[in-house]
This record gives C-alpha cells, sequence and structure tokens, in this order.
C-alpha cells in the first residue's frame, strides 16, 4: 500500500466515525478528480502533489470539517487545470465555489524582498474577502498553510523566515479568532520555530530534560483531580499538559524571565458534563489549594470573542508549584479544540449555525467599513485591532456588555454603540466620572458618552483610539472633510481660471459643458474635476482648454516656437499611474532616487510630491491622498542629492572631498560646512546623480580619503 493509499485510507475512517452519515465518495470521488486534471495537464501528480492535498483533507477531517469543504480542499489546483465549469458539473456549485476562491488567494506568489510585504497584504485582503462570502475557503487555507508549516524544513532561510513571520502575524491569530485551538497552538510554535530557531531549540532541550519530573508531577495532581470528582459524585475526564512553547516564550518576555522562573508551564484540564459541575469543581479546587489573586478568569459568564468558554484559575498546587486549572463542559470542549467548524450542519445547505453566525458579525463590519480601501497594506492595518484584538469588556448605561480591543478608549465606545454617537461625542463619564476621552478603558468599567450635535470628529482621536471601527469611521469623516474642501478650492482655482480667459465657470457648469469632458479626466462627475484641481491633480488650465478646445489652439499660435520650445516641461521621472499632466516635486526631507521604491502624496494646489516609500513624514501623512507611482526615466536624467559627510575640520578638507567628487563624473550644485564636534565639521554636499548605484560609489569613494569619518544621506538643505 502506497503513501497516498494509506492517507486516503486514513482520510475515509475519519469520516466514517462522525455521528452523522458521512459522504465520503464524495470525497474519493474528489481525489480521483484531482489525479484525472493533474494528468491531463500533463503529467501524473507527483508523490509531494499528492501528499500535499490528502494532508490537508485530512487535516479539514480532523477539525470537522463537511465533506464540501473536503472536497473543496482537494480540487482547488483542478480548477486551474479542468477548469471551475468542470468542477462545478462534477460536484456541485457550493465544492466549486471553495475552491475556486482558494485558488485565487493562494495565487499571489512572494517575488522580490521590495514587494513580499504589497503580496503579503494583497494576499490577506483576498483571504477576507473570500471568507465574507463563505467562510469554509479560510478553512482550507489554514489546512494548507499548516501543512506548508510543517514541512517548511525543506524551504530556503527567506522563505522560511517570510511565512513564519505570516503566520504569526495572520494566521495563527485567524485561527484563534475562528476559536481552533489546536491549529491555533501548532501554528505558533511551527512559527516560533522558524522566526527564533534557537530559542525554540532551548525551550524544546529543556522541556525534555525536565520530562520525566513533569510526568511524575502531572500523574500526581491528576490524582487528586480525580479524587475531587469522585467524592463531588461527578463524571468527567483530567488531563495535564505541559504548555506549548509560544505560550511559555511570551511569558518569558512579558514577565522577563527565565525558562525556570515559568512556573505554571503544566496546565490541567477538567471536563465534565453539565455546567453547575463546572462550578461545583471550581469551588472544590479553591477549598483544596491556595488561588494566585487575580488570575481567575470566568469565560463562561463572559465568552472570548471567538465564543470560547472555560473557567480558568490558578492555585499553588503539590510541592507549592503553580498551576492552571481549566473546567468547562464536553459541548465547550468541542467548540475550544475545533472552533466554528464544531458548529457545522452537515444537512440544511451545510451553513454555520446561528451561535457560530455571530463569531463573523465582526467580519462583516471589518468588509463594510474598509469596502472603500483600495491599497491592500492600508487594509491590513486597519482590520489588524479588531480581527486580532486582546479584548476588555465594559458595560453601557443599560447594563449591555460590549468587547472592544485592549487599550480601547470612551471614543472606541462611543463608535461601537453608533457611528453617530462617535461622530458627535464631545465627553465621557466612566463609572460615574467625567474622564478626559483618550482615557484607557478597563475591564468591567460603566460608560456612559456626552454628545453634542455641534460636535465633529478630530484628527488628534486617531492618536489614541484603538478599535478598526472608530479608526475607519475618524478617517472616512476626515476624507469627505476634505473632499468638500478640495472640491471649494478647485471651483475657486477653476473660477480664477475661467475668469482670465473671459469665461464663466459657473456657466459652463451650469449647462453641462464639464460634462462632455469627464471621460478625458477618468471621472464620472464635474465635482470629481473640482476635487482634482483642488488637491493639485489637475491642471485648471488643462480643464479649461478641454471645454474650450479653440482656447488651446489660440495659446499655441500666440507662443513663438522657441518659447514653446523652451516652455516644455522636463521630463521628471515619475509616471503617476492613471493621472495626467500633474505637477511634481520631489520631497527634501528624504530626497528620492531612481531604483528607490517611491510613493506620490497629493498637496493641494501644489501637485504631487514624492516620498521615498520609508520615510517617515508619510507615516503621519492622510493615507487617502497617497498615489501609486513609479519611475520612469530618460537618458540623460539626473536628479538631487545630499550627503553629509563627518570628517577633520582643517581648511584643506573641503577643497579635497570636493575635488572626489569632481573625480566621480558627479556635478556639485552646492557645499556647506558646519562646526561639528571638537576637531571635526560637518559637510553638507548637494549633487546631481543619474541613479542610486552611482550614489553608492560616490560614497564609497568618499570614505576613502583620509581624514572622513562617516559618508551618508541627509534631507537637510
Amino acid at each position: 500500500m502506497t503513501s497516498a493509499d494509506k492517507a486516503l485510507e486514513s482520510l475515509t475512517k475519519k469520516l466514517a466515525r462522525r455521528e452523522k452519515e458521512a459522504v465520503s465518495d464524495l470525497v474519493v470521488r474528489a481525489f480521483s478528480f484531482a489525479e484525472e486534471a493533474c494528468r491531463n495537464a500533463g503529467a501524473p501528480c507527483s508523490e509531494a502533489e499528492v501528499d500535499h492535498l490528502l494532508s490537508v483533507a485530512n487535516i479539514l477531517a480532523e477539525i470537522n470539517m463537511d465533506e464540501d469543504t473536503i472536497a473543496a480542499g482537494l480540487l482547488h489546483n483542478a480548477v486551474g487545470t479542468a477548469g471551475v465549469a468542470a468542477v462545478r458539473e462534477a460536484f456541485g456549485g457550493e465544492v466549486a465555489a471553495i475552491a475556486e476562491s482558494f485558488n485565487k488567494v493562494i495565487s499571489i506568489k512572494y517575488s522580490t524582498p521590495t514587494t513580499s510585504s504589497a503580496d503579503h497584504a494583497e494576499k490577506f485582503r483576498r483571504l477576507i474577502l473570500s471568507m465574507a462570502r463563505d467562510v469554509r475557503v479560510v478553512m482550507v487555507k489554514l489546512a494548507d498553510h499548516l501543512y506548508n508549516m510543517r514541512n517548511l524544513d525543506l524551504a530556503d532561510a527567506r522563505q522560511k523566515e517570510l511565512m513564519a513571520r505570516e503566520t504569526l502575524d495572520i494566521y495563527a491569530p485567524l485561527a484563534n479568532r475562528l476559536g481552533i485551538h489546536k491549529i491555533k497552538s501548532e501554528l505558533e510554535d511551527l512559527g516560533l520555530k522558524f522566526t527564533e530557531p534557537e530559542v525554540y531549540s532551548d525551550l524544546v532541550e529543556r522541556s525534555e530534560r525536565l520530562q520525566s519530573e513533569m510526568d511524575s508531577y502531572i500523574g500526581e495532581v491528576k490524582g487528586l483531580l480525580d479524587s475531587i470528582l469522585a467524592d463531588y459524585a461527578i463524571k468527567g475526564e483530567v488531563y495535564g499538559r505541559l504548555k506549548h512553547f509560544y505560550s511559555i516564550y511570551n511569558k518569558m518576555l512579558d514577565q522577563k524571565i527565565p525558562f525556570e522562573k515559568v512556573y505554571d508551564r503544566v496546565a490541567f484540564r477538567v471536563i465534565v458534563g453539565e455546567l453547575r459541575d463546572c462550578y461545583a469543581v471550581l469551588g472544590a479546587v479553591h477549598g483544596k489549594w491556595t488561588p494566585v489573586p487575580g488570575r481567575f478568569k470566568d469565560y463562561i459568564a463572559i465568552p472570548k470573542p471567538n465564543l470560547y468558554q472555560s473557567l480558568h484559575t490558578t492555585v499553588i498546587g503539590p510541592r507549592n508549584i503553580p498551576m492552571e486549572v481549566q473546567i468547562r463542559t464536553w459541548e465547550m470542549h468541542r467548540f475550544a479544540e475545533e472552533g466554528i467548524a464544531a458548529h457545522w450542519r452537515y444537512k440544511e445547505k451545510r451553513s454555520a449555525d446561528a451561535r457560530a453566525d455571530s463569531i463573523f458579525q465582526w467580519l462583516r463590519q471589518i468588509v463594510e467599513l474598509n469596502s472603500d480601501v483600495g491599497d491592500p497594506k492600508q487594509f491590513l492595518e486597519n482590520i489588524k485591532g479588531d480581527l486580532f484584538p486582546d479584548v476588555v469588556f465594559v458595560f453601557t448605561p443599560a447594563g449591555e456588555v460590549l468587547e472592544l480591543p485592549k487599550g480601547s478608549t470612551p471614543v472606541d465606545f462611543a463608535y461601537n454603540v453608533h457611528s453617530q454617537v462617535g461622530n458627535h461625542c464631545v465627553g465621557a463619564k466612566v463609572n460615574d466620572r467625567m474622564v478626559p476621552l483618550s482615557t484607557v478603558l478597563r475591564n468591567g468599567d460603566r460608560v456612559e458618552i456626552v454628545t453634542s450635535k455641534n460636535q465633529k470628529p478630530s484628527a488628534d482621536w486617531l492618536e489614541f483610539v484603538k478599535s478598526g471601527k472608530a479608526q475607519s469611521r475618524i478617517k472616512q469623516w476626515i476624507r469627505n472633510e476634505q473632499r468638500l474642501r478640495s472640491m471649494e478650492l478647485g471651483r475657486e482655482i477653476l473660477d480664477r481660471e475661467f475668469r482670465k480667459a473671459q469665461k464663466s465657470f459657473p456657466k459652463a457648469l451650469k449647462e453641462g459643458l464639464l460634462d462632455g469632458v469627464l471621460e478625458r479626466f477618468g471621472v464620472n462627475k464635474a465635482d470629481e474635476i473640482m476635487e482634482a484641481v483642488g488637491y493639485g491633480k489637475v491642471n485648471a488650465r488643462l480643464v479649461l482648454e478641454r471645454v474650450y478646445p479653440e482656447l488651446e489652439q489660440q495659446r499655441l499660435d500666440e507662443e513663438p516656437k522657441r518659447e514653446r520650445k523652451s516652455s516644455k516641461k522636463p521630463r521628471q521621472g515619475i509616471v503617476i499611474k492613471g493621472v495626467g499632466d500633474v505637477m511634481v516635486r520631489f520631497a527634501k526631507c528624504c530626497m528620492p532616487l531612481p531604483g528607490e521604491e517611491v510613493a506620490g502624496f497629493i498637496t493641494k494646489g501644489q501637485g504631487v510630491t514624492v516620498h521615498r516609500a520609508d520615510c517617515q513624514n508619510l507615516a503621519r501623512s492622510d493615507q487617502s491622498r497617497f498615489l501609486d507611482i513609479e519611475w520612469d526615466l530618460g537618458e540623460g536624467a539626473h536628479h538631487a542629492v545630499r550627503l553629509r559627510v563627518i570628517a577633520d575640520g582643517k581648511a584643506s578638507m573641503l577643497p579635497a572631498i570636493t575635488q572626489a567628487l569632481a573625480a566621480t563624473g558627479v556635478q556639485v550644485v552646492s557645499a556647506n560646512a558646519f562646526p561639528h564636534r571638537e576637531g571635526k565639521s560637518e559637510y553638507i554636499f548637494a549633487i546631481m546623480v543619474p541613479t542610486m548605484d552611482k550614489v553608492a560609489k560616490v560614497i564609497t569613494e568618499l570614505k576613502k580619503l583620509k581624514g572622513v569619518d562617516s559618508v551618508t544621506r541627509t534631507g537637510r538643505g
């Protein structure tokens, strides 16, 4: 029997053990179809491909996913080879839709170091959007990612780092948000293994050395907990385990302690049949051992955001060792291990039940709030706080519980009550005391919002709000306000330009003359032209000449040829996607050079300012005013760059550096010297260079000079 046969047999056995009758034939047919599609594409499936498909299917079966999802996991490659229509005809619309969505998610491949972050964000954006349509897509992705992480040892160093970071940033928190603990814990440990290999190896080695001692301790405590169940005539099971490595590692970091000082490395789980038994066992545990203050959590009364329920307490157990005890029912345990999959129905169109569906209220809100965010990186940043939060639970004046990200403020609370409450928030009471709007809320706080119809959101609020909903609504309001101001500014600029030509802009607007040139500017409404002029994206004179073409011809006829030639706009080396005839200037703060990754920022009335993509000033700027730009240099184009040289303060140093620069073939535009420290001076040179490579060569040559300590680029003028 081949490894593929064994894996397929294991899969069908998993399905056969389910309480409800499983349609294992569907899964077997899907595997056969996938193999056939692979052969028809040109060659039989390799052993590695078969292992991948069946491993993903087995992982899906282990978390109790339905057969449609398992079949889709087997068929995602077949969508690309055999076609969606063929998969739909053979297996139905649901299977085809899941397989096709998953295939689109994984179609993005990492390319270069400069594009990997964008690829990472775009892959995540596609995943979330497809997940909003059908959560089973992300189940397949989690299983696929877990398989890839289990086999990551074969990848190169850079791929290991990228995938492991993606695991800890995205997939492990996502599995946690969906309540799938068994996948979440394994992903975290594998992420740690490849991001901190030395730390991981050390933890494994230390744990193995303590294994016999821990086994003895677990056996001792398990016997005592079994006795408690017997004394109270409660039917249940007791399990003991060493906490997974990532959890121990985080505890070491948070508490700044070595491995030996993490005393509660062992956790015990008591699983009982009835809810009332949970609290009875809790009382008995607290009666037998001393509880650690502040370490009791009742996630049954107030479930976690992923609907996880359990009682958690830490007590000083035998041998004076702190230990965590988790107490839950079998139903709670099943959901804790399998998450959303534990509530999947196999009948009634295989939809999630009402309780499980409540998990995705946050997802639908996230997609709705960010539907107008085109930049994948911004999409990722906008929703990270809501998708993977540490949470606090606070109360409304009516006693309802609201769940907010850790670090949230009254403004976050206000926006989570209603957008209009947030927009008009002027003050807040926390536990009946007036507090600043930037106050960080704590578990159990009772919050009341004071509103005024004259209040408007402030950009300053973005400095302290934590929830994605608050951030999105504030930014949306600011964008709308900026749009209105830009439209008004554009109207004034156009009115002035039209009057200079003895034309009336209000009349042209009223008669619909702008409607005839909308397509020329790539917009749908006249308001958008005014907005573009106000932002500086479109020149007002260009609008005038598009509306009245005879004015353009008149201007050209009146200009002498020599003047027309000299007045042509010099090639600036930048192309702005989707926009024409735009003023472009280069930021003095970072002085971007050809070959460097750049970003464009719309400056009102001044066109587009080009920054280096890593410029710190961009991080504090309004994301809605960014444009996609790229270098487009003509032959012989040069750009200015400033160099900061720290060297001896001798009088001969400045001419020596200037001569060295001239020897490299660059043009020196300016040179200045400033006192630096005892015996040293700071020299600032502005030079003209064609590419970033030239800058590197110049810096190398200057560093060779005797008396030169350092040479760096600077934005200082």
